[in-house]
């Protein structure tokens, strides 16, 4: 395998990854209306409940940023001194507004959330074919229009009843909290701008539980950054000038806690192949606050089964492939080789020509936009998911007016739907596809029948 894909950007955004295809997360913020509030109704569902689930929550975002966000969907995540046992308040943490992607992997916190604790921070040893210095590894992750920057951490990361033992996690650097300027290199791959705070990443921290079990792969094991960004730097001090780009071998790059649960309540088989992410049903307008569940594990308690009748469809595993990790959407007489299933991204993004774009709300968004079909004709569209190996699975939806669905006091939409001009050949079925069904990513490498990598609806 080579590279994991990374994620999420402010304003509807691909990311970057060396050496790896697949999809990335965005959210898209918006201007005006009265979306974003937080007022307005309430929609819920809240099964399955056990050990392995915790709930899941799109509302207007943390405190701290002040345009409200739209189609978030957020966890709450405690971080623990790695090795400490039991939850403590001496050794603990929890964090709310966690942004749950599952279009990228790995834990990143804010360090301002963490400055309570003192978590080790994971060192490398020198490597001279590299000329790295012995240090700490500091990880650039970088999107078109942003990224974040910082050093890795050892911790415990407790969600539910679930535990990830000392793994490493990413500890973003913040305004006021920057151990490490960063990098001329990881300013120019993020278009010169790094989220250092909760109001521009608008979450307090990303929990990424995509198809895979670490962030980067061979690429980064191996040191070998030829024609992109670094993402791993060796740090011998608080000097900028003296990092190197590092080799970090897998099991030292950012883990998906999932991949790392252990079985630690009497269950037989630990939840660590999948998620699942349940959300209700919503109004045609959305609603203020949407509340779903997480489920960790599939096919390892009766609470996690496959439903009957799901649809299943394998991701192109192979990584010389143009569609590594890819699946296929075609609609209409268009088809887009780069599709990808994605909590990460707040909507149905995709180019259609037929759907108007002229939204109010799109003002300030960059290089795409809302569509804004007549909010009394919504546009219906019929689309079939092609995987790897040939097989299909039909979906339904609808993309509604954006200035109507951000004219209210809504932040859960079923039909928001942008523009992708950035990526013509992509689809993304962002989280307005995970409302009204659950949705299962398998992880890699994992315990599952059939092994992964693969989605299911």
């Amino acid at each position: 395998m080579h590279c994991a894909k990374p994620l999420l950007t402010a304003i509807w955004l691909l990311a970057l990854c060396a050496g790896c295809g697949g999809g990335s997360s965005s959210v898209t913020t918006y201007t005006g209306g009265g979306a974003g509030t937080g007022a307005g109704t309430t929609v819920s569902v809240d099964t399955p409940i056990g050990p392995n689930t915790t709930e899941v929550l799109v509302d207007s975002g943390p405190p701290s940023f002040s345009l409200g966000a739209a189609n978030i969907p957020y966890v709450s995540v405690t971080v623990c001194a790695p090795n400490s046992g039991a939850v403590t308040a001496g050794n603990c943490v929890t964090i709310d507004h966690v942004f749950l992607d599952t279009g990228s992997y790995g834990l990143r916190l804010l360090k301002s959330s963490v400055t309570q604790l003192t978590l080790p921070a994971v060192t490398l040893a020198a490597n001279a074919a590299l000329n790295a210095p012995a240090g700490t590894a500091v990880e650039c992750y970088p999107f078109v229009l942003g990224g974040v920057w910082g050093p890795l951490a050892q911790a415990d990361v407790h969600m539910a009843g679930e535990t990830a033992r000392a793994i490493p996690i990413q500890v973003i650097d913040d305004t006021s909290n920057t151990t490490l300027t960063a990098p001329a290199d990881c300013l120019a791959a993020a278009d010169g701008s790094l989220f250092s705070s909760a109001a521009s990443l608008q979450a307090n921290g990303i929990l990424g539980i995509g198809m895979m079990g670490y962030d980067c792969g061979l690429s980064c094991s191996q040191g070998d950054y030829a024609g992109f960004h670094v993402q791993y730097y060796a740090c011998p001090d608080a000097i900028t000038a003296n990092c190197r780009p590092a080799a970090v071998g897998a099991a030292q790059q950012t883990q998906n806690p999932v991949a790392h649960f252990v079985p630690d309540d009497g269950n037989p088989q630990p939840d660590n192949n999948g998620s699942i992410i349940r959300l209700p049903e919503l109004p045609t307008l959305g609603a203020g606050v949407a509340k779903g569940r997480l489920v960790f594990g599939i096919g390892t308690r009766s609470n996690n089964q496959i439903a009957p009748g799901a649809h299943m469809l394998m991701a192109d595993a192979n990584p010389a492939s143009t569609s590594y990790l890819y699946l296929t959407t075609s609609m209409g007489g268009s088809v887009y080789p780069d599709s990808y299933i994605d909590s990460g991204s707040n909507a149905f993004f995709f180019n259609d020509a037929s759907i108007p774009l002229g939204c109010k709300s799109s003002v300030g968004v960059s290089k795409n936009g809302w569509y804004c079909p007549p909010s009394t004709a919504p546009a219906a569209r019929n689309a079939t998911l092609t995987d790897a190996l040939g097989n299909t699975a039909p979906v339904a939806f609808s993309i509604h007016n954006a200035d109507a669905l951000f004219g209210g006091s809504s932040t859960a939409f079923s039909n928001l739907g942008g523009s992708i001009t950035l990526a013509p050949r992509s689809f993304v079925w962002g989280l307005s596809f995970f409302y009204g069904r659950s949705v299962y990513t398998s992880i890699w490498g994992q315990a599952l029948s059939p092994n992964g990598p693969w989605n299911a609806f």
